[in-house]
């Protein structure tokens, strides 16, 4: 019996550490599919990633090519694409949840902002995907813990000399403009947040800088005006319109006026 039990407590003792391995090996893998699939999630689009590098030993890491796809019905392939980010790990955070990330400096960050033929905004269908993706109260907490994501907390992130490209369809014009750095400190609070409600924060922050790097250009004041000037052709329409149909109606009364009198007389 004892040499039974020893020979079952061998075999977990080694299906442990065959397990340990494996993650330890394949981490930069297992990384890259957890960006990919709660990147998606979160956007209802296509995130990619190029590859991954992690060294657990020394507590730092880097993801290199990460793509957000456009949503459909617009011309360019991407929404988002970011440079080289690089990410220093709490070692002593891995043990438990929320596994800690002291800072991510995320590098030349590339944001499209383009406005379609039917004056769509890719930046706002992307915002409605994020939005529609939020779960609710009871979604937000599973049942079984095997089911759930894990919980993180991102001490500092960075975004430093981004871009926008601007395609604004309506206007047959594009636009290269800069992309203010951007700060973000304390994410995920003190009980951490799951990977895709840090991605729709983030996402949600790297969009309005870009938007409101758009605005300052004056792109918003030519659209409206664009718009203005649309919707005043179409009430100058609306009225010809009524104008020659009050005018044919005028006529036709008159008409059956005259045939009335002819009658009588």
């Amino acid at each position: 019996m004892k040499k039974v039990t020893l020979g079952l407590v061998t075999l977990v003792v080694i299906a442990i550490i065959a397990g340990i391995i494996y993650v330890l090996t394949n981490l930069d893998s297992i990384v890259k599919a957890a960006i990919e699939k709660y990147g998606s999630q979160a956007t209802q689009t296509t995130v990619q990633v190029d590859r991954v590098r992690i060294k657990l030993r020394e507590g730092d890491g880097a993801i290199f090519g990460l793509t957000v796809a456009n949503p459909k019905g617009f011309e360019l392939p991407h929404a988002i694409t970011l440079g080289e980010t690089g990410l220093g790990i709490e070692l002593k955070s891995v043990r438990a949840e929320p596994y800690v990330i002291n800072h991510i400096t995320v590098r030349e960050p590339e944001v499209f902002f383009e406005v379609n033929a039917d004056n769509k905004t890719n930046l706002n269908e992307l915002k409605k995907n994020l939005a529609a993706s939020q779960p609710s109260a009871k979604q937000d907490k599973p049942a079984d813990k095997a089911s759930a994501e894990p919980r993180l907390i991102i001490r500092r992130l960075t975004f430093e000399q981004g871009r926008v490209d601007a395609k604004v369809t309506p206007l047959e014009k594009n636009y290269e403009l800069e992309l203010p750095n951007i700060n973000m400190t304390n994410l995920g609070g003190r009980q951490g947040a799951t990977p895709t409600q840090l991605a729709r924060e983030i996402l949600q922050r790297l969009m309005d800088a870009a938007k409101e790097a758009v605005r300052r250009k004056g792109i918003d004041a030519e659209l409206d005006k664009l718009k203005a000037g649309a919707k005043a052709r179409v009430e100058e329409e609306k009225t010809r319109l009524k104008n020659e149909t009050d005018s044919k109606l005028e006529e036709e009364r008159k008409k059956a006026e005259d045939k009335l009198r002819r009658l009588l007389n």
